[in-house]
């Protein structure tokens, strides 16, 4: 079947384009061009969508001719990861020229640039998301019949209409065949979406990205609210996709502009973070917060706090969230595949501030240049030389504590060591070392430094990149063996005498090792 003129113009351009990026022999011309294209004009990107759709599943079929529903990004994702250019915000959207080195499988340049191809699926749908471009909308990615979704729709006049593409599929077991959603599809309100195991990616034409990991059964609702009967998502908003709305059996939580997770058991409780940005929880489910003469309940959260909601539309505080359970967005890839070291953390806050939802975020085998340093602030830990942080800590489980609890004067904090380690805290130098660290611990003459995100007092600050580019404060890294699981406890610290010296609260990290 011929296409028509302009469509056939159209495949011909992004054709001859991300050949010549394939191939090594696009020009900086060529890449703005496609760049250019995909991000200005809705029938372009359209067509590009497609034209990958297509390539990826003539790749699957050369590659794997007896199982072509086997392809997944997950197949490619080795062959993916040497010698590619690092992907920032601001990278430009190309398809990247695959190493094309020895390999003994001949299809394995195929296979780079099928998941090449793939990720610029998402790279596109990111940068319209930055720029404020709503997909799906009258001037882009068109519904059934060019209709707008308005929020007078009614669930049942809304069934079909796209809303979404799955733009990831890692190791996904689908609850049936039938069922199945193939990468790089688009999903349309009204389907259910259900996960045995593994992790999809969607990302809504309103600028939502929403992490989805198994086992989890989710339903599309309408462009900007779903229904999960059970699982967990991890939701990032762009400015357009505030509004974003998650309804479990318990809770109805809506997106202010923010980075959040929720985690949904079997029987329906709900676990809410906030990352980043704000969230509103409305508690109960739509039954009871529909009943006559009710009042409804609300808790709005910001960064750095986290509720756990009952079947009875009670709340309380969720004192720690491990990135295993509850990945961000975008979180980078543990720097290996060890059990976890560190496995809860709590302390007394609650019993004198019942109302607290602050949480601790405990991230496995995260520690790196540019860690996060706080839940509550944008502060990053980094070597204080060039040669970045000491090596020994690279790859620790650590913990994000929250700043405010420097404030604290009789903090303890327990921390659930779950294997032989060596336990490492970070204390700033311009404080005192209390007695529960000198006796306990002992320092190890190494520093690691913070570079300081924005906060009440600089809100223009910005953290650089790497180590040694910004270090604002200095800390001394003490250690201590722990031979057996269990728990310890740290305390508190007195401020500094000099007021106009800064302080921050210390850092937590830990290291397995082989037991004596």
């Amino acid at each position: 079947m011929s296409m028509p003129p302009e469509e056939s113009r159209r495949f011909d351009v992004i054709h001859e384009l991300v050949t010549r990026q394939l191939d090594g022999t696009a020009s900086e011309a060529d890449e703005q061009q496609l760049h250019d294209a995909v991000t200005n004009d809705a029938e372009m990107r359209n067509g590009y969508i497609r034209y990958m759709q297509e390539l990826t599943h003539i790749t699957a079929r050369l590659v794997h001719p007896k199982t072509p529903n086997d392809f997944s990004k997950s197949s490619v994702l080795a062959a993916t990861t040497t010698d590619q250019p690092r992907v920032t915000e601001n990278s430009p959207i190309i398809a990247t020229p695959p190493n094309t080195g020895a390999a003994s499988n001949p299809f394995s340049s195929w296979m780079i640039t099928a998941s090449v191809l793939a990720a610029s699926v998402l790279l596109i749908i990111s940068f319209a998301v930055q720029s404020g471009v709503r997909l799906g909308e009258e001037h882009d990615i068109p519904f059934d019949a060019g209709r707008q979704l308005a929020a007078s729709d009614s669930p049942k006049s809304l069934d079909g209409i796209e809303v979404a593409t799955l733009t990831e599929c890692i190791n996904v077991k689908w609850d049936s065949k039938r069922n199945a959603v193939e990468e790089l599809s688009r999903v349309a309100v009204g389907q259910k979406l259900e996960l045995r195991e593994g992790r999809i990616k969607l990302v809504f034409d309103t600028g939502v990205e929403a992490l989805v990991l198994a086992p989890c059964l989710l339903k599309l609702q309408d462009r900007n609210r779903v229904y999960c009967t059970y699982g967990r998502i991890t939701a990032k908003a762009s400015e357009g996709g505030k509004g974003f709305e998650i309804e479990t059996p318990v809770a109805r939580v809506t997106d202010l502009g923010t980075e959040f997770g929720i985690a949904i058991s079997d029987t329906g409780e709900t676990e809410v973070a906030v990352f980043e940005g704000e969230v509103d929880v409305e508690l109960g489910s739509a039954n009871q917060r529909s009943l006559p003469g009710r009042i409804a309940k609300k808790e709005h959260l910001v960064q750095g706090q986290a509720t756990l909601v009952d079947h009875q539309g009670q709340s309380r505080r969720v004192f720690s969230i491990d990135n295993q359970r509850m990945p961000g967005v975008r979180d980078l890839a543990p720097l290996h595949h060890d059990q976890p070291v560190i496995s809860a953390v709590r302390d007394n806050i609650s019993e004198r501030q019942p109302e607290s939802r602050m949480f601790y975020r405990i991230v496995h085998a995260g520690l790196r240049e540019d860690s996060r340093a706080f839940i509550d602030r944008e502060h990053q830990w980094n070597g204080i030389a060039p040669e970045g942080m000491p090596r020994e800590l690279l790859g620790a489980d650590y913990v994000m504590p929250f700043n405010d609890d420097k404030f604290v004067g009789d903090l303890r904090v327990q921390v659930s060591i779950a294997r032989p380690s060596t336990v490492y805290i970070f204390f700033d130098n311009n404080t005192q070392p209390p007695e529960w660290l000198t006796s306990e611990f002992v320092d190890t003459g190494l520093r690691i430094g913070l570079d300081e995100g924005a906060n009440r007092f600089k809100p223009k600050k910005k953290v650089a990149v790497g180590p040694a580019a910004s270090i604002d404060n200095t800390f001394s890294i003490w250690k201590r063996f722990v031979d057996n699981p269990q728990e310890i406890e740290l305390g508190s610290f007195e401020r500094p005498t000099d007021f106009k010296r800064s302080y921050n609260m210390y850092g937590i990290a830990a290291v397995a090792r082989s037991k004596p």
